[in-house]
């Protein structure tokens, strides 16, 4: 989907458009809206971003060249809770809260603040899979409302060189809730018979999409990695009574009132969390 100018300038979504994307979340298991966040806050993001994983892959040893991760050179980080990945535009963008409310209800968290990134040289996808279990393993017969939401940040445009997720949309989330459980059903086998496509989309915008919703990570052919920034928004009902994202108190009582209210469960008061 593509937002108009007046809902850029407003920063806020119509009624409709809310109603369009609840709708096809609901329905697909996902919504995307193109090119969303400024051209230059995306490259101010990607830099910041691109130093951290240089740093990381170098403490780690991991040399694309030779391949890490089954081959895939996908790189899984939680993000530092530090500018300028803490702007409310990522935490707390009016598209997002206004969608992510209306499924999980308005006193939702966020409870995941993390990254994944598609490093040149892979050679293999990741094999397809569902963010999340099944929370009543084996013994649930039927769907489950939706308790967790996605949301990604590309930050370089995704193409078919470097490494786009894909998805199957239209019913993978809508499965018996025994099927997202170590008992599921083999995803890579069923899916090799189903429909999916590739998720090319312009830096800066944002897709949001159940957890259960089936994807994988593809080989980058390209010479740049391909990173999304990755959160997770979480109905109150299911969510942890701590969370793991450690904000420094100073950093938290910056925050806007709605950045408070979503991250009110997580480990106010701690030092950053260091990259190792």
């Amino acid at each position: 989907m593509r937002v108009s100018p007046e809902e850029l300038i407003n920063n806020r979504l119509s009624p409709e458009t809310v109603k369009l994307a609840v709708d096809l979340i609901n329905v697909n298991g996902y919504v995307l809206f193109e090119e969303v966040l400024p051209r230059s806050q995306v490259e101010s993001l990607n830099k910041k971003f691109s130093e951290i994983l240089e740093n990381y892959m170098e403490r780690n040893q991991l040399d694309p060249n030779i391949g890490f991760h089954d081959d895939t050179n996908h790189v899984g980080l939680h993000l530092p809770f530090v500018k300028p990945f803490i702007d409310e535009a990522i935490i707390a963008h009016p598209f997002v809260t206004n969608i992510v409310e209306q499924i999980l209800g308005v006193d939702c968290l966020l409870t995941y603040f993390a990254s994944n990134t598609s490093v040149p040289g892979g050679k293999e996808p990741q094999e397809v899979h569902s963010d999340t279990g099944a929370r009543f393993g084996d013994r649930y017969e039927a769907n489950i409302p939706i308790t967790e939401l996605v949301v990604n940040f590309p930050l370089v445009d995704v193409t078919e060189e470097n490494g786009p997720m894909e998805v199957w949309p239209g019913g993978t989330h809508l499965h018996p809730d025994r099927w997202y459980g170590p008992n599921g059903h083999d995803k890579s086998k069923l899916a090799e018979h189903m429909h999916s496509f590739k998720a090319y989309m312009p830096a800066g915008s944002i897709m949001i999409r159940d957890l259960r919703m089936w994807h994988r990570g593809t080989p980058n052919s390209s010479g740049q990695s391909r990173t999304n920034l990755a959160l997770i928004y979480t109905a109150a009902a299911v969510a942890r009574h701590e969370g793991s994202i450690q904000i420094p108190q100073e950093t938290y009582d910056q925050l806007s009132d709605k950045a408070k209210r979503l991250l009110r469960n997580e480990k106010i008061g701690f030092p950053v969390r260091e990259i190792e």
